[in-house]
């Protein structure tokens, strides 16, 4: 059963099909695109397909991605992706845990990635029962590769990610600490 995960300053809810707007707003920033995969920003199109493969996903596993609300204003500000790795990466299991994040340049560097990647790592490893969680990031992404890093993730390897794009392996095995910034409450 899905269930909304609180922190100090964010709401995480399970991904809908009502929040196609957000991703196709996020994909439209080049600044947001510009390590996910080819770089390029999406389509309204493709924005629509990878939302619709999103709310699939949480039907499928009963986990997915989660949109990154400020409790303080109520506002969406980004993503935080878990789901799974699927095929195509070279060196990785398409049945891994996958865990990222995408945030509005707006609300860059105040910590919510970091915040919101702690509570869903931590309830992976806790409600999903993961036993580790990877990371594919582009080895220019020097915000990205921070957020990992105060995960506690690992680098484990690099690789090429589909359309042919560099990445770096980074892995966490155990729960991040603390464990009490994750609230979990109902849906």
């Amino acid at each position: 059963m899905a269930h909304v995960l609180q922190t100090e300053r964010l709401l995480l809810r399970p991904w809908s099909a009502d929040d196609v707007a957000l991703l196709s707003a996020l994909s439209s920033i080049p600044h947001v695109t510009r390590y996910i995969s080819d770089g390029r920003t999406w389509s309204a199109l493709k924005a629509i397909a990878v939302s619709d493969a999103t709310v699939k996903h949480w039907q499928q596993h009963g986990f997915g991605w989660r949109v990154i609300s400020q409790l303080s204003s109520g506002d969406d500000i980004g993503l935080l992706a878990l789901n799974l790795m699927g095929e195509g990466t070279p060196g990785l299991s398409p049945d891994e845990y996958e865990i990222g994040w995408w945030l509005s340049p707006a609300h860059w560097g105040h910590g919510y990635s970091t915040e919101a990647a702690l509570a869903v790592a931590s309830d992976a490893f806790t409600a999903l029962g993961a036993t580790e969680l990877t990371a594919r990031i582009h080895p220019d992404n020097h915000a990205s590769l921070a957020v990992a890093g105060h995960l506690g993730m690992e680098f484990a390897f690099n690789t090429v990610a589909p359309p042919g794009v560099p990445v770096s392996v980074y892995r966490l095995e155990s729960a991040p600490e603390p464990l009490s910034r994750a609230i979990a409450g109902p849906a």
